[in-house]
């Protein structure tokens, strides 16, 4: 008898661009020896989170079917357009895929892939892991505390996010109206660190022993801080910002009013802007470590109050 693969490979046809080219989903199944959950992971549902991409593919190479129980399916390329542009939004309608789901099949082009998302993958899995980022420049660092606050504190990162009024229209909205477990990762960007990679990796596959589709004991958490309350702050004025501290801050509490970056023009060298920090105690979570062009509403830093938190 022929021998069954127990990793699959297979494009979802979303539809046509107008040169003809195919626009398709990539969908990769890795079946266990053992009966077990479906696990989904995805990256890339931003379009300059690149980051997510290479921590899926050092999972899938990583993976043992042997010590698998259940089945795992990725999706490294979730809005192949933006990635293509190195962009947040699609470029075909300028559409955010993570505040547009379910989706249409009729839609915009963004709709037509979110719904195409929806049908090939999120609506075949039990658990749900999604990988953003901080884009081409910033970098992040945090976990959003979804409808598993475990399985969000097993990823083992220091800080996590519970979010008063959470962003509508995301691939974990549909997943938690669903009731499927669901985990919303932030890690690196920008210079995409080594460390911020395999840290990536630990933590999916913590999150998989803790979900016992892997042997080995659980790696508990670290000290871990919960944020209410994060502040994001986007520059008014567009030029080149030049940041007081570097990406090693991220993780780090910053006290009293202090200068964050200054926004100066190129052209006549005048400064437009300096960004201080909002709070009394500011943990950084998102920044700009280094010297570079920015847009005027770009997503220039994200603060969280360490007054407001909750300890573990």
């Amino acid at each position: 008898m022929p021998v069954t693969s127990t990793r699959e490979y297979k494009e979802v046809l979303v539809t046509h661009l107008s040169n003809g080219t195919p626009l398709s989903l990539p969908i990769h199944t890795i079946h266990g020896e053992k009966d077990g959950p479906v696990l989904g992971l995805s990256a890339l549902v931003h379009g300059d989170e690149i980051i997510g991409a290479e921590i899926l593919r050092r999972v899938y190479n990583r993976l043992k079917e042997s010590e698998l129980s259940g089945v795992v399916k990725l999706l490294p390329v979730s809005n192949p357009l933006a990635f293509e542009n190195m962009t947040r939004n699609t470029p075909l309608d300028m559409n955010n895929l993570n505040r547009v789901f379910p989706g249409f099949e009729d839609g915009w082009v963004t709709e037509q892939v979110a719904h195409s998302m929806v049908e090939n993958f999120l609506n075949e899995i039990d658990i749900y892991i999604d990988l953003h980022a901080g884009g081409t420049v910033p970098i992040v660092d945090y976990v959003y505390i979804q409808n598993d606050e475990e399985l969000s504190r097993a990823f083992n990162f220091p800080v996590l996010f519970r979010p008063s009024y959470p962003y509508e229209g995301t691939t974990a909205t549909y997943t938690v109206e669903r009731g499927i477990p669901s985990v919303t990762v932030e890690v690196g960007g920008g210079p995409n660190f080594e460390n911020d990679i395999e840290r990536g990796v630990d933590g999916i596959f913590n999150c998989m022993r803790k979900l016992n589709m892997l042997p080995g004991e659980v790696v508990p958490p670290p000290e871990q801080t919960v944020m209410t309350e994060i502040q994001i702050i986007r520059p008014k004025h567009g030029g080149i910002m030049v940041p007081e501290f570097d990406f090693s801050s991220v993780g780090t509490v910053i006290e009293g009013n202090q200068v964050l970056a200054r926004t100066y023009n190129p052209r006549t060298f005048e400064e437009l802007e300096v960004i201080r920090t909002p709070f009394e105690k500011n943990l950084v979570i998102l920044t700009r470590g280094l010297l570079n062009k920015v847009n005027p509403g770009d997503y220039g830093f994200m603060i969280g109050n360490t007054l407001t938190a909750e300890k573990s």
